[in-house]
């Protein structure tokens, strides 16, 4: 970092210090220590007080402490120093959205193509769901999970800053309505006619899944995208 940008950053620091409470200073001071024990250059201290006093200063009004937002002082040092290397790509909103879709449309396929092969529908065999539909529900559910991921999932990851998380009702209320709002689309898709939803052979479905899923794995693991469906990953 360029030594003006620095003293930039260490005066905004010193300048939101000053419009703590006398517990939150005296949290501060005691990282402060810590910082200088863990032999933290004056750029990762710098660095590591901007992450955590604007959020301080705005809670500190509703009368949260650092200890309550960030944990003790020893608790937010092992987060800062084991906090995980940022990959800008793994949580890349179109990947984890081409995540979340290939996913469901590798599932709705495998489900549909089989149905129509191990269910008895007389003489022919049809898909459950029609491809346009399948199309349509992984395109909006990737997108419902990917929001799952932003307002939930994130902050359960080790070291993030839980102190950002919506409130729960307000998550509640926006993943319920994004929820009904994809139960509604897919099932609109699934009453296409035929020429706009066609139904395909379910072999062909079922091979089409399977490679959807393949596709996702290898993604993944180029990529190293984060899943959006899943919780925070075992330490």
């Amino acid at each position: 970092m360029e030594p003006e940008k620095l003293q930039e950053l260490a005066a905004d620091n010193r300048q939101l210090e000053t419009q703590l409470t006398k517990r939150n200073q005296q949290y501060i001071f005691d990282l402060k220590k810590s910082f200088a024990a863990a032999n933290f250059s004056e750029e990762q201290q710098e660095e590591a007080l901007h992450d955590m006093l604007p959020t301080l200063v705005a809670e500190q009004k509703t009368g949260k402490t650092a200890r309550q937002l960030f944990g003790t002082v020893s608790e937010h040092l092992d987060a800062i120093v084991n906090k995980p290397v940022k990959n800008e790509l793994a949580t890349k909103p179109v990947l984890m959205w081409l995540d979340n879709f290939m996913f469901l449309f590798g599932l709705l396929s495998l489900i549909s193509g089989a149905m129509a092969l191990f269910v008895s529908r007389g003489t022919q065999q049809t898909a459950t769901y029609g491809l346009t539909a399948i199309i349509v529900a992984s395109a909006t559910g990737g997108l419902l999970f990917y929001f799952m991921y932003v307002f939930v999932y994130q902050y359960e990851q080790p070291g993030a800053d839980k102190s950002k998380k919506p409130k729960t009702w307000k998550t509640i209320l926006i993943l319920g309505s994004m929820t009904l709002v994809w139960f509604l689309i897919f099932n609109g898709a699934i009453f296409l006619p035929p020429a706009l939803n066609p139904i395909i052979d379910p072999f062909i479905l079922v091979a089409l899944g399977a490679l959807a899923l393949a596709a996702r794995y290898y993604l993944k693991k180029r990529f190293g995208i984060v899943s959006s469906l899943s919780g925070p990953r075992p330490q």
